[in-house]
Order: structure tokens, then sequence, then C-alpha cells
């Protein structure tokens, strides 16, 4: 089980999105304090009695714990009938000598919640949790950003999957730095092979195109709101700032991440350029949440098809036995407060494509659309 009443709230692993709040640096807390913002803590409910059924202890507190997580955690736990649940998990791991005796118990709750985002993954299928960087039916995408001037002045950055996190916010600084030598008048910030993983490297990238303040943020059950932000290439969330490197997590013992943003103040040869996101169904998670980034800003408009509709901020906790559970604990918002789910976004400009459009490098349609709307814009008058 996780230790401690407070844990470091952040997810490194596609498909899901990092999660509200950051640990303070060397203190085993986190929050999410900030103006108008209630603080956020992680305690868990001490277990409650339940019927044992000759249930083990060591089983009895596995389920308990796990389900006490799913019922003050969830985004979705005000849809549940609790009591019922616990009961029927009891039902059904009667007899459990075992922690992986509780697993199909633990199964039945987490399908209660009824979010395709929270899953339960068994010791096995945890050391075997790994993003893919690959488009379905096409070639490998590159595991850090990439990008082009698409004719003589259109900027291009493609983000993929957050797989490597060292060194990914880094090479997409670069990539931003090397394209805007060219000065272009737009860009074009393509998401269709982002699936998720961690979002705060995303965000430092794209910093320049994003421009200061509020991005966005996270909204739990409870109504309680963590707000993304950007001050001259410092990202914060609920008012903390995301370091450059992330300490060791001294509950689960997981080590620190060097070189996780870079704090991209770069300022762009033609500030507040308008900007054209390129999504489509493997935009997932983490990627949702860049292009919602970008919802409400000023000369952005999206292109392509909709989302894979995982626009939700999920907490991961190891389990002592080598299990995992991902948990969905809140729903994005975007700058003007619009609430976003487990559905997917629809682009501004509905284009299709496929995959092959994706790796050939011409000839894409969706980028050919992005590319002539930016063209029309008055920055590219000029």
């Amino acid at each position: 089980m996780t230790t401690g009443r407070q844990r470091r709230l952040l997810l490194l692993s596609v498909p899901v999105t990092l999660t509200a709040v950051l640990a303070t640096a060397g203190s085993g807390t986190s929050t999410a304090a900030g103006a108008g913002h209630q603080q956020v803590t992680a305690d868990v409910a001490a277990p409650s009695p339940q019927p044992t059924a000759d249930m083990s202890a060591a089983a009895e507190l596995y389920l308990t714990h796990v389900l006490d997580l799913l019922q003050n955690n969830s985004i979705d736990k005000k849809k549940v009938e609790w009591p019922e649940v616990r009961r029927q998990a009891f039902a059904k791991a009667a007899g459990a000598k075992t922690t992986a005796d509780t697993y199909d118990a633990i199964d039945l709750a987490v399908k209660a919640l009824d979010n395709p985002h929270t899953s339960f993954l068994r010791p096995d299928q945890a050391r075997a949790f790994r993003p893919s960087p690959e488009v379905p039916g096409g070639g490998a995408l590159p595991q850090v950003p990439h990008g082009r001037l698409v004719g003589e002045k259109i900027g291009y950055v493609s983000l993929p999957t957050t797989e490597k996190i060292p060194g990914y916010a880094r090479a997409g600084a670069k990539v931003v730095r090397t394209v805007d030598a060219s000065g272009p008048c737009g860009w074009i910030v393509d998401l269709r092979g982002d699936s998720g993983g961690a979002v705060w490297p995303k965000l430092d990238v794209l910093a320049p195109l994003l421009g200061d303040g509020r991005l966005g943020g996270f909204v739990d059950a409870d109504g309680n709101q963590a707000e993304w932000a950007l001050n001259k290439g410092q990202l914060s969330i609920g008012g903390e700032v995301i370091p450059k490197d992330l300490p060791p997590n001294i509950e689960t013992g997981d080590s620190g991440i060097d070189d996780y943003v870079t704090q991209n103040a770069y300022v762009l040869k033609r500030p507040r350029p308008p900007v054209a996101v390129l999504t489509g169904p493997d935009t997932a998670s983490a990627g949702e949440a860049a292009l919602i980034a970008f919802r409400g800003r000023p000369e952005s408009r999206s292109f392509g098809l909709p989302t894979a509709g995982l626009a939700t901020g999920n907490v991961s906790y190891p389990l002592n036995d080598g299990a995992l559970l991902l948990l969905t604990e809140a729903a994005d918002v975007d700058r003007t407060g619009r609430r976003y789910v487990n559905t997917p976004i629809a682009p501004d400009v509905s284009v299709a494509f496929t995959d092959r459009d994706m790796v050939r490098g011409t000839g894409d349609p969706v980028v050919a659309a992005a590319r002539k709307w930016l063209e029309s814009q008055s920055a590219c008058q000029q």
C-alpha cells in the first residue's frame, strides 16, 4: 500500500495526465494552495469496519485501503452507492488470504465508477505499463518533439507522447528556438501523435506560443480548483512552480527526474502569433491538456479529428504488492473555465486524415488546412 498521509501527485506514464499538484521539494507533502483555491491534500480515510468473511488481515486491509482511495478521491465518487459497492466487493473477496485474492473485488469497484481513464493494474500489468510512441498502422514517431518550417512563413512543431521525460522539454525548446530563427508569422502545433504522459514538459515546450497567464486547470469532484499558469517561463499548478528537476519520492522510493522542464522563457521573434493546433483520435490525456491550454487563447484554432476523450487528471497509486491504481481525480478546465471530461473534443475545423498522412511528411491535408488559415491571418499578411 502507499505510505504516509500525503503523496506527491504526479503521473509520468501514458495515457494519463499529470495531476493537480506537486510535492514541495524535500517536504514529502502536496498542496494545491493558491489565491482563491482551497488547499488540496491526499489524506486517506482510516479503514472502515467491514465483514471479514474469513479474510486474512492483510487481504482485508489491502481491499479496504483501495476502496477508501476510490471512495474518497475519485472524480466520480458522488455517482456511486458506496455502502452497496463495498458490500459487494467484500462478498466477492470472501475467504481471501492474499492481496491477489482481492483483485476481482477491486475490479468490481473500479467498474462501478464507470470511468475509462481509471484502471487497476495487476503487478504484471503494472510492470509492462509503458507508453507507445507509434502511430497505429504507421511508422514510429520521434520520442521527443521535432519541427520544421512549412513553406516560408509557418513554423511547425510536433509533440509526441511523453515517453522519455528527461530531455523532452529541452529538445522541444531547442526545436522552437531553431524554427523561430526564420521568423515565422504563425505556428502549427501537431498533437495528433500525442497520447499522453507528463503534461508539464509539453507545456514547457509550448510556453513561447502560449503566452503568460492562466492556461487552464484541474477541478475535482468537490469543486476544488488548481490553476495551470505561466509566468516568464515558469509553469505553476495551484500556485506552486514546476521545478526543473523532480526530487526522489520518499514515500514510494521512486527516483527523481532530472531535466524535467526548462522553465522556458524564450521570446518569439514575432510574439503572440496565430496558432493552429492539430488533433486526432490518438490525442489523449496530457495531449488533450496541451490542446486545452490553447482553448480561449486569441488567434488559436484547432484542425483535424476529435480527440480520444480522456481530458481528466489521474493520480498513480503504487501498491505494496506491485499492483498499480490509476485513479481519475480531476477534470481539465480551459482558461475560460470550460470543463472537459471523458468526452472527445471536436476540432474547430474538421479535416479527415490517415496515419500515413502523418508520417510521410508531405501532402498532409490537416497541415495544408492549418497553413491556409494561418496565412490568411493579419500577422501573416504584413
